[in-house]
C-alpha cells in the first residue's frame, strides 16, 4: 500500500465509519500471459480496521485480506492487487522466464482459491525483479509474517518478522528515510514483540513515543493526524505488554 493511500486512510478513519468491508468482482488481464480472469477489488470499508488487532504489527487491512495480493491462475504471476496492472514491459520476460519454473496445480480456478502464502512468496521473488526500496521490504515481510502466522507456520514467521526488524533498523540510518523515526521506532517494537523479545518491545515503544514524525511535503494537519494516530497506538500498546505481564 503506497504510503498517500495510508495517510488518506488514516485520516479518513477518523471521520468516517462504516459496518464492513466489501469487496466486488473486477475483470483483469495478466501482464504476463494476457489471460483474463476475475479479481476482487475494494468496495468499502470504514476508520474500524485500524483498530483491529493486526495494527499491533503495524499490518493494516486490506493486505490482511486474501484478495488483496492478485495471482493469474494460469500462469501464476502474483502481485499487490494495485500493482498488478502496471508491471514494466521490459521486464515480463525475466519474470516469464522464472514463472516457468513453478509446478503449478490445476485445482485452482480462482485465484482466491491459490494460498495467500504461496501467493507471497511468488509476489517476493518478482519483486526482487522489479526492484523495490527499504521501506517496500520492510512492510512486504510484516505482511509475510502476518499471513504465515495465519498459516500456523511460526518459524516463517519469526524468520520474516526479523528481516523487517533489520530493514527498520536499516532506514534509522539512511537519510532518504529522515523524520520517519517514530514510525520505525514502532515498527521495530512491533517486530521485537512478535519475535518474543517484549523488553526490546518497550524501549522502542519509548523511542518511538518521544519522536514526531516529519514529513515536509506533508500538510500540518495530516502531520498532527498522523503523530496522533501513532501516539495513541504506542499508548494502547504499552499497556497491552503491561498487562501481558
Amino acid at each position: 500500500m503506497k504510503r498517500k493511500f495510508f495517510m488518506f486512510c488514516v485520516l479518513f478513519s477518523l471521520t468516517v465509519g462504516l459496518k464492513a468491508t466489501t469487496w466486488f468482482p473486477s475483470k483483469h488481464t495478466c501482464p504476463i500471459c494476457k489471460h483474463e480472469n476475475e479479481y476482487q477489488e475494494i468496495g468499502s470499508y470504514g476508520g474500524y480496521i485500524y483498530q483491529w488487532e493486526s495494527k499491533y504489527q503495524y499490518v493494516y487491512w486490506p493486505l490482511t485480506d486474501s484478495p488483496s495480493v492478485y495471482c493469474c491462475p494460469d500462469c501464476y504471476f502474483s502481485a499487490y492487487m494495485w500493482d498488478f496492472d502496471s508491471i514494466p514491459v521490459n521486464k515480463t520476460d525475466t519474470i516469464r522466464a522464472y514463472l516457468a519454473t513453478i509446478k503449478r496445480d490445476e485445482k485452482y480456478k480462482t485465484y482466491l482459491e491459490i494460498p495467500m502464502i504461496t501467493r507471497l512468496e511468488i509476489a517476493e521473488n518478482i519483486y526482487k525483479m522489479l526492484g523495490r526500496d527499504t521501506e517496500f521490504w520492510c512492510k512486504f515481510y510484516r505482511v509475510m509474517g502476518y499471513h504465515y502466522d495465519e498459516d500456523k507456520n511460526a518459524a516463517r514467521a519469526r524468520e520474516t518478522r526479523l528481516n523487517s526488524l533489520s530493514l527498520a533498523r536499516q532506514m534509522l540510518s539512511d537519510t532518504l528515510y529522515s523524520g520517519q523515526e517514530k514510525e520505525n521506532f514502532f515498527i521495530m517494537a512491533a517486530m521485537y514483540n512478535f519475535t518474543g523479545q517484549k523488553d526490546s518491545a518497550m524501549v522502542y515503544l519509548g523511542k518511538a513515543d518521544a519522536k514526531e514524525y516529519r514529513n515536509k511535503a506533508w500538510k500540518e494537519e495530516n502531520l498532527k493526524g498522523f503523530n496522533d494516530y501513532l501516539k495513541g497506538l504506542i499508548s494502547q500498546y504499552k499497556e497491552l505488554l503491561k498487562k501481558e505481564d
